[in-house]
């Protein structure tokens, strides 16, 4: 058996290849014959890729990394010796960070517990009243302020002072927050008129808003009757129909307009279009006073007649063609939908005539 010598190739040393490659030369008599085979090696994972062997010699072939080389292996890393084995320096320089980490850690996890059993346990009993009360009144002042916001700003500081106020004397009897908006015009619209530092037409500016809100909140309208208008009849109207009368034209002032709303004494019939949308309609004072009893539930008859008495108009043709003809402009509109059997009965239109919003009351 002939010897064996050691044979490296450039190659294996350029892509990586084990260092253990030997080619072994046999002699035999009249010829000579070499094989290549591999002994015993060892094959370590490149720390860069964890994929492919490293060698003492070579880049990953995986990775082409020439650098990084295994930690466990002494041959494959090219780094010392020293940097894999910690110092006692080292050591005690790692132990007191952790020690460090420990005491921070406890330090947070006592600060949360703290405050978790401050939120259990609540603040005194004698401070929980006043944030309750706290809590109440932003909800209330923030329901206010979505149905009346052209009020609450032309009104500044003085808004929530109001709510304040009214919250302290009268409190909503409501449970319904939709309902906390008319309640405060009802109740501060006679203290804004007689405030010589409020100005004159705040109090129609807040009913004109909380009326809209209305308008806008009220049930569907039931399916229109088929009946024909009668005189001995009422007429049924749809979707929270509402005649007011205001002595300004809020309805014309905008919210960023200077100055103040005209005052004109000015007669108005709101209502839901089929878009869902509220609309707006400038009444003359017979109109209003005879769409005023007709959304109150009178009878047609009845409603005309007592109108031009009221405004000293004599019952004519002119007045009846004149009647005709609005209400054949309401039913186009869906706000008129034919006639009713007993009366008006809408339960919305009944409570806003309660509160004192709807037509003839400032």
């Amino acid at each position: 058996m002939g010897r064996i010598r050691s044979c490296s190739s450039r190659r294996s040393r350029s892509i990586g290849w084990p260092r253990s490659t030997w080619r072994a030369t046999r002699s035999a008599p009249g010829r000579t014959s070499s094989s290549t085979r591999t002994a015993r090696t060892w094959w370590a994972r490149c720390c860069r890729c964890s994929r492919g062997p490293s060698s003492g010699r070579g880049p990953c072939r995986w990775c082409w990394s020439g650098i990084t080389r295994s930690r466990r292996s002494t041959s494959c890393s090219r780094r010392s010796r020293a940097w894999r084995r910690p110092t006692r320096q080292g050591s005690r320089r790692g132990r007191r960070g952790i020690v460090v980490e420990e005491e921070e850690g406890r330090a947070a996890i006592a600060e949360v517990a703290e405050v978790f059993a401050a939120v259990v346990q609540g603040p005194p009993e004698d401070g929980r009243v006043g944030i309750y009360r706290s809590l109440v009144r932003r909800g209330i002042v923030s329901a206010v302020r979505a149905q009346m916001p052209r009020t609450a700003r032309a009104l500044g500081a003085r808004f929530e002072a109001t709510v304040d106020r009214w919250l302290d004397e009268a409190l909503p009897s409501s449970p319904y927050l939709r309902d906390a908006a008319a309640e405060l015009v009802g109740w501060a619209a006679p203290r804004w008129a007689e405030d010589p530092a409020v100005s004159p037409w705040i109090p129609d500016l807040g009913r004109y808003e909380v009326v809209r809100f209305e308008v806008a909140a009220a049930p569907a309208a039931s399916q229109p009757s088929g009946a024909a208008l009668a005189l001995d009849r009422a007429v049924c109207f749809g979707a929270g129909a509402r005649v007011v009368s205001y002595r300004w034209a809020v309805h014309r002032w905008a919210e960023d307009a200077p100055g103040a709303p005209e005052e004109e004494p000015t007669a108005l019939l709101l209502y839901r279009d089929g878009a869902h949308e509220v609309r707006c309609l400038v009444l003359s004072p017979l109109a209003a006073t005879i769409l005023a009893r007709l959304v109150g539930g009178a009878r047609l008859g009845e409603a005309v007649t007592e109108a031009c008495a009221e405004r000293g108009e004599p019952l004519g043709e002119a007045v009846l063609r004149g009647t005709a003809e609005v209400l054949a402009d309401l039913g186009e509109r869906g706000v008129v939908l034919g006639a009713a059997e007993h009366g008006n009965h809408d339960p919305i239109t009944h409570a806003g005539t309660e509160r004192g919003i709807v037509a003839g009351e400032q």
